[in-house]
């Protein structure tokens, strides 16, 4: 479990330009939580989950990993970045060895495991990024596509087997099909490890589908959590801070405004295939 209390973090501290890019957060994630969070460009999202592992330091406030405070200065780091994984946005910017086995190894290497503990955690973590193992193993990282790279760097950090995996837009940048493989290997990560999981992104689909709760962050500040249905329903909210609604949603909304009303919010793409199924049915024409 996680647990922010009245957490602040300033940029430029002193200075004319200085900027509160966290302001008085305070929340908690349950064990095996998935968690959304989004707002627009300069929100603070990034700047609070890099808070989650120790990598930045709050300017006031505490957090607890498993009720150790990793905000005291005696805590060791390094045990808790074993327990909260952190991923990047662009991570594949940070492959650097000769083969994808030896990068996905770096991390349980440094650990000081075993050789074969080393081996079995390679082949897990390719596993659940649905990467082969006897394909790419001793494969170049730098040749694989986009998509490939980025889940062979998701991988590395998987083999670290953290019970909190944070994501940063890890499906940025990526064609249609790669976004695709992204969000089905996050899902299968969660299934198979039942992992905490939180999930930055600018995606409204993305965070429909896949979480439990979501944050929403404005000017620094957690200015709304709830479950997506409850989010994503304050539509008038969400625009005026800049935010805009699952396609899914933006969908129903249209059909509505012609008549066409769903009696419950609609936030996935399967949740609208059944609703125009049950409503049109095969002749395309209202029941």
């Amino acid at each position: 479990m996680i647990r922010v209390e009245n957490l602040t973090h300033v940029y430029n501290k002193g200075l004319a330009y200085e900027t509160k890019a966290v302001d008085d957060v305070s929340f908690t994630v349950e064990d095996g939580a998935f968690i959304g969070i989004i707002g627009h460009t300069g929100s603070g999202k990034s700047t609070l989950i890099q808070h989650l592992n120790g990598i930045l330091k709050p300017d006031s406030g505490k957090i607890f990993v498993d009720d150790i405070e990793i905000t005291n200065k005696k805590t060791k780091m390094a045990e808790i970045r074993k327990k909260v994984g952190l991923v990047f946005q662009y991570p594949e910017y940070q492959l650097f060895e000769e083969t994808v086995y030896k990068d996905i190894a770096f991390g349980p290497k440094n650990l000081g495991l075993s050789d074969d503990e080393v081996d079995f955690r390679v082949k897990e973590a390719m596993a659940l990024v649905n990467i082969s193992f006897d394909e790419f193993a001793e494969r170049s990282p730098f040749e694989l596509s986009g998509g490939q790279k980025r889940r062979v760097a998701i991988a590395g950090v998987i083999a670290m087997k953290p019970a909190v995996l944070i994501l940063d837009e890890p499906s940025a940048g990526l064609d249609p099909k790669a976004h695709t493989d992204i969000l089905n290997m996050i899902s299968m990560i969660r299934k198979q490890t039942g992992n905490t999981i939180i999930l930055v992104s600018h995606n409204m689909g993305d965070i429909a589908q896949l979480s439990d709760l979501v944050f929403v962050m404005d000017h620094g500040k957690l200015a709304s959590a709830g479950p997506p249905s409850e989010v994503f329903a304050d539509t008038a909210f969400l625009q005026g801070i800049g935010l805009g609604l699952p396609p899914a949603t933006e969908m129903a909304h249209y059909l509505a405004a012609r008549g066409c009303a769903a009696d419950n919010i609609i936030l996935t793409r399967d949740e609208l295939v059944d609703f125009l199924a049950e409503t049109f049915g095969s002749g395309g024409e209202a029941k």
